[in-house]
């Protein structure tokens, strides 16, 4: 079995397990906001875990390794993205439900935290979706919103969401156009987090052009310590391997 088969089977036995994973309360104790990242799948996130890494935020141990996503967080979007997606008119049982699982992936998530001070956060794309949620669980939180430009987006292989969630998201006749069916998903993804961010985040919301990041990697990464209020250390670590 190759390598890459055998990571494949590593993450789904890992996401299944995460079922059965314990809470642990000492880990819901959370002193600091967190700090997370979303997007449209595809994006160019990784880049922006490794450089919070790197400044000295916990991302989480429990992630896949393609792509740094939390797996914690991937369980918990998997089950309830399409019954949280109109937050918060949501019926009180499923509510009760997703908090309690949140609470739980939050605390497994957060499992290896150096101290209860350390600044944290995660990475999922998905993420984005469930702002309003978050925001409700988190009111201190920081999002980091990473936008690609939409022509490459519209011809990425990465369909994994979209097939997942088109059906319900863009309704049953979705799959005859994937580009165009990518297109939408791109133009309602980033317009509904961004309005979401700018009107209930404010300074608190950040956007990051996947483009801006390759192209100028110090000037993009300065002004995200800033907004993180991070304080000043060398560029040189935090960007290299940006591309």
């Amino acid at each position: 079995m190759s390598q890459s088969r055998l990571e494949q089977v590593r993450l789904k036995l890992d996401r299944v397990s995460l079922a059965f994973a314990r809470s642990d309360p000492a880990l819901g104790q959370i002193r600091v906001p967190p700090v997370v990242i979303g997007a449209v799948g595809g994006s160019g996130t990784r880049a922006l875990t490794q450089v919070l890494r790197k400044a000295g935020w916990f991302m989480g141990h429990r992630v896949d390794s393609r792509n740094e996503d939390s797996l914690p967080m991937a369980w918990f979007l998997s089950k309830w993205l399409k019954r949280l997606r109109d937050f918060p008119n949501v019926d009180s049982r499923t509510l009760t439900k997703a908090r309690s699982d949140f609470d739980r992936m939050i605390q497994v998530h957060r499992r290896g935290i150096p101290s209860w001070d350390a600044p944290w956060g995660w990475k999922n794309p998905r993420t984005m979706w469930l702002l309003p949620f978050l925001v409700d669980r988190f009111p201190q939180m920081k999002f980091i919103h990473m936008i690609r430009d939409a022509r490459d987006m519209m011809l990425s292989d990465n369909t994994h969401f979209l097939k997942d969630h088109g059906y319900w998201m863009l309704g049953p006749e979705w799959w005859r156009d994937l580009e165009a069916a990518q297109l939408e998903l791109w133009q309602w993804g980033n317009k509904r987090a961004a309005e979401f961010g700018e009107r209930y985040l404010g300074d608190r919301y950040h956007m990051i052009r996947y483009e801006d990041l390759c192209q100028k990697p110090a000037e993009t990464v300065t002004r995200l310590l800033e907004f993180l209020d991070a304080p000043k250390m060398n560029l040189g670590p935090l960007i290299d391997g940006i591309r």
